[in-house]
């Protein structure tokens, strides 16, 4: 087998592998982007006020967000609850 064709079974063992993510996994991957962005949203309110005590509430919130979305990926990868019930825990944080 030349190295030609063994590069093409890698890259077609890899797009493989790509494809066979669980549907759990991608939902999971959902709700991390979700907090992400709310998280984003989040320090970005926090570099724009002047009011020291407000920035480091929201930064405290937003740490608080990520932790609290990174087990709710957890779950929903785990198959323990549903993307939609962890992106409403998410969105009333």
């Amino acid at each position: 087998m030349n190295k030609f064709s063994i590069v093409l079974l890698g890259a077609a063992a890899l797009t493989t592998g790509a494809c066979n993510k669980s549907e759990n996994k991608i939902a999971a991957d959902n709700v991390e982007a979700n907090v992400g962005n709310i998280a984003d949203n989040m320090g970005a309110m926090a570099a724009n006020t002047s009011n020291d005590a407000a920035a480091d509430s929201l930064k405290n919130q937003q740490d608080a967000l990520k932790d609290k979305g990174d087990k709710l990926a957890d779950n929903v990868a785990a198959g323990n609850i549903s993307e939609a019930q962890a992106n409403k825990a998410v969105n009333a944080m």
